[in-house]
């Protein structure tokens, strides 16, 4: 039998496995919450293990990994003169938070009244290596994800998304300035990752809305692709895997992420684009992860939830794909349906 971390190896290559790997993102406190007491665990790691995910390290609401940044501005919470709760995080960034503590939006954009060059940026906190060199030591039978900054979606939270799109077209010198400062941050991170021994170096921005781009293929190309690129020579030349995150539909994009040298997409929404296709047309280049509707989860029946991640299984398998969930797992999902997706995902793995 493969350990995990050779399972998991062997997919991103499309070679043969002994089961088809899986793994977990699921919103904190809730439903994460509720998961655990359901099976009167104390600490994530045991529903790890309980689900037998193949993975660890950056597994959103479960855990974080990566070298992390230092300097910037000052974080502070406080409270507005209407009495909006305001977070302000270390890139000046300044958040709004709901008075439920469930969402938030961002309200403050600092190169919006600070010039480029003026702006001080976060510094990579190398000191972080060790303790990402000693979790890799950890869990050397695990696939281990490392996370870096996603550069491009800084870049809209700093400008602001009008104000970006906009200077894309009158004013590109001054986002190429702000993205190349952000992906050398990016660029620093996954080297240390890759030296520290990670397996996958997780990146990518969200360039999907639920049916089309959020900028066009052009866009993307001009702006994106040649430091995606860049990135991947450096996940590449550590011996490691780039793992590649948009949300929604970018299907015009997927032959250019395969020529930059992504290994991995996701987290392949059924509602955006559609599985088989994916794999028809690109199965053989690139391999995938996700695929179960996040979105869907919540109205299912128990016997619809096992139904969904058979025919994912048999569509996306039998090597090339991770099966996990389309986002984080979202709060109101029913319990039961989270514990039958992954009963029926350890029942089913095996047999595709």
């Amino acid at each position: 039998m493969l350990t995990s971390r050779e399972r998991c190896c062997r997919t991103v290559k499309r070679e043969e496995v002994d089961k088809i790997p899986i793994n977990l993102w699921i919103d904190a406190p809730e439903p994460l919450s509720s998961l655990l007491n359901y099976f009167g665990f104390k600490d994530n790691e045991a529903l790890l293990k309980n689900f037998k995910i193949d993975f660890r390290g950056f597994l959103p609401g479960i855990s974080w990994l990566g070298i992390g940044l230092k300097g910037g501005y000052k974080e502070e919470t406080y409270v507005d003169l209407s009495g909006r709760r305001l977070h302000k995080d270390m890139f000046g960034v300044v958040s709004a938070t709901s008075l439920d503590g469930l969402t938030s939006m961002y309200v403050d954009h600092p190169l919006q009244h600070i010039e480029v060059e003026s702006y001080h940026f976060p510094e990579v906190k190398e000191e972080d290596f060790s303790y990402v060199e000693k979790f890799r030591k950890k869990y050397e039978n695990y696939c281990v994800v490392g996370g870096t900054l996603q550069s491009f979606e800084e870049a809209c939270a700093l400008f602001g998304y009008n104000e970006i799109f906009r200077l894309m077209v009158l004013e590109p010198i001054k986002v190429e300035f702000v993205l190349d400062k952000l992906f050398e941050i990016t660029y620093k991170q996954a080297k240390l990752l890759v030296e520290a021994g990670v397996d996958q170096v997780y990146n990518g921005d969200d360039a999907g809305a639920q049916t089309t781009m959020l900028i066009s293929p052009k866009q993307w190309r001009r702006f994106l692709k040649p430091r995606y690129e860049k990135l991947a020579k450096i996940i590449h030349k550590g011996g490691a895997f780039f793992h590649f995150h948009s949300d929604g539909w970018i299907e015009p994009i997927i032959p250019d992420l395969i020529e930059v040298g992504a290994d991995v997409l996701e987290p392949i929404q059924p509602e955006a684009m559609n599985i088989k296709t994916l794999k028809e047309k690109f199965g053989d280049r690139i391999s995938f992860e996700g695929g179960i509707s996040v979105q869907r989860l919540p109205f299912k029946s128990k016997e619809e939830v096992e139904k969904e991640v058979r025919e994912a299984l048999e569509t996306l398998g039998p090597t090339g794909y991770v099966l996990r969930p389309s986002h984080t797992i979202l709060r109101g999902t029913p319990i039961e349906n989270v514990v039958t997706l992954y009963d029926a995902a350890n029942k089913f793995r095996k047999r595709i």
